[in-house]
């Protein structure tokens, strides 16, 4: 199987569980039924036969079926270019999950507000002469972060209560984002809420450039 065949099913096997567990917010649930799938079409489906027979074709499963249909595969960008190329060795021993193009699980609508802040905002906002945070980067160079007194990571980023209530978001305490292994949890598309943009605004979310950017911006102070 090449890395095309490889991310048609990691696709597959993500949008099936979306769709089995998107009411559920169980985000381990979800995590196991992407594994269960994925597994399942590696040991039963042809891939390279499907994909022979329809040139060009995505595999995608229809809502409420078993068999698979083919459909028109989308330009290609960054994000799908990413997803194509070889994934990088996993060291860790643990399992990395594919990414999917939005937030999942518990408190998901809370998360991917965060991250389309993260996606498209500056460090402050002028807010009537003074300077308002939007959040704070707590990531080195390397993808590490600084450890608390009892020896946790901090998360990468700290997206401020103040910015999630101006874009209508209503949480009492800074969102932090942890990054997963594998970028697992950082979604693939994002639109820029505070710009008043919807979900229907979504767009390809270039994450290894803006985490470049991220990292910059807070080791150059």
């Amino acid at each position: 199987m090449d890395a095309r065949d490889a991310s048609i099913v990691a696709q597959v096997a993500a949008k099936v569980a979306g769709s089995v567990c998107c009411a559920s917010g169980d985000t381990d649930k979800y995590l196991a039924c992407v594994e269960t799938v994925h597994n399942d079409l590696i040991e039963r489906i042809g891939t390279g036969l499907v994909t022979q027979a329809f040139p060009g074709a995505e595999i995608a499963v229809a809502p409420g079926a078993d068999v698979l249909v083919a459909q028109p595969a989308p330009v290609a960008g960054p994000t799908q270019q990413t997803l194509a190329a070889a994934p990088a060795p996993n060291t860790s021993g643990r399992k990395v999950y594919p990414r999917v193009d939005f937030c999942v699980g518990k408190q998901a609508d809370e998360r991917q507000a965060a991250w389309n802040l993260l996606a498209f905002q500056p460090n402050e906002w002028a807010d009537g002469g003074t300077a308002m945070k939007v959040y704070d980067v707590k990531e080195h160079a390397d993808g590490t972060t600084d450890l608390n007194n009892n020896g946790k990571n901090f998360p990468n980023f700290s997206i401020t209560k103040e910015a999630m209530q101006r874009i209508g978001v209503g949480v009492t305490n800074n969102v932090g984002l942890w990054v997963n292994e594998g970028d697992s949890n950082v979604p693939l598309k994002v639109w820029d809420q505070a710009a008043g943009q919807t979900q229907a605004d979504a767009v390809d979310f270039p994450w290894e450039s803006r985490r470049q950017e991220l990292q910059q911006f807070a080791y150059s102070r």
